[in-house]
């Protein structure tokens, strides 16, 4: 791992540790009338916040990125991620190191990770960036509460044929 990428997993470690924060959860939490189930939180965020390929501010935490109201992929997944956990969801960061961030929820029903990508509103469609971005993906971590796990193969079409 180059120095630059150690600076970039370090720089997720901590984004990962201050979305489970405590006085962060209550601050999102208290944006919401009721429990939404994740499906919900993620129209919420299209709701709120706007794609947005100019020249934006970029934002790490989640009530400035609902305050300035437009963002890119980072934007996205940060805010879906930080108002799932707000809303009592286990979810995690996921950063391909090539270019994109997206994220991911644990079912609780089938008891695995489900992807998803809120700037594209995609739901359980981990194969979508070899197939239909064209990516080669090499290096794709997780990011929850501080830990990191390399999660590479749950996104390549490869280890899907081999398991199929």
């Amino acid at each position: 791992m180059t120095v630059l990428d150690e600076g970039v997993i370090d720089k997720y470690k901590t984004l990962s540790e201050r979305l489970a924060d405590p006085a962060l959860i209550f601050k999102l939490n208290a944006l919401f009338e009721r429990r939404y189930a994740w499906v919900e939180l993620l129209e919420w965020v299209h709701e709120r916040l706007k794609w947005d390929n100019g020249e934006i501010e970029r934002h790490n935490d989640p009530l400035d990125i609902l305050a300035y109201g437009k963002g890119r992929c980072g934007e996205f997944s940060i805010l879906f991620t930080a108002v799932c956990l707000a809303q009592g969801h286990r979810a995690r960061i996921i950063l391909d190191m090539s270019d994109h961030v997206w994220s991911e929820i644990w079912d609780t029903r089938t008891n695995r990770w489900v992807h998803v990508d809120p700037s594209d509103c995609k739901i359980d469609d981990p194969l979508m960036y070899e197939r239909d971005w064209k990516k080669t993906l090499a290096h794709v971590y997780a990011f929850e509460n501080g830990k990191m796990e390399e999660v590479t193969k749950n996104y390549k079409a490869d280890r899907v044929r081999a398991a199929g």
